[in-house]
């Protein structure tokens, strides 16, 4: 598929509707890159990192249960392949962190049936955003690519 064949994405958020004031991860009118947690195939609404949430309040907000919780930084937001790139600054590791690949890319769900799709991306960050780029032009849909930060069993 062509960048001009990119279909609007469904955007609505249907993650975890967790932390209070927190914005969609696909917003791009975000200003800052922000965090977000992962589990159960679905992301947490986006914080920023001066605003982390209590920890009990995540505990109540995202249930446990042979999951895993990742905790990760927003790093870009891919749409029309290259022209429709936004980008902010992240400090770029080697390699991966445990189990889970540095980088990981989300796309959203198209239906109401559909989940949302997270895939693992190596690095370094041309490499991954190569990746987005392709993986954006494949599914017709935004791809937003986080940095995982931290990683926990969740059950």
């Amino acid at each position: 598929m062509t960048d001009h064949g990119e279909r609007p994405p469904h955007l609505e958020h249907r993650g975890f509707d967790w932390p209070p004031g927190g914005v969609n991860p696909f917003d791009r009118d975000f200003p800052e890159a922000g965090r977000l947690y992962w589990a159960h195939e679905r992301p947490s609404l986006l914080f920023p990192v001066s605003r982390q949430p209590e920890r009990t309040d995540l505990d109540r907000a995202i249930p446990m249960g042979y999951t895993t919780l990742l905790l990760m930084e927003r790093v870009a937001v891919v749409t029309l392949g290259e022209r429709g790139r936004r980008e902010w600054k992240h400090q770029a590791q080697h390699g991966s962190v445990g189990p889970f690949q540095q980088y990981q890319l989300i796309v959203p769900p198209d239906g109401p049936a559909e989940k949302y799709l997270m895939v693992g991306a190596i690095w370094p960050f041309q490499w991954t955003h190569r990746d987005a780029v392709r993986l954006g032009q494949m599914t017709g849909r935004v791809v937003l690519v986080c940095r995982v930060l931290s990683y926990e069993s969740w059950h």
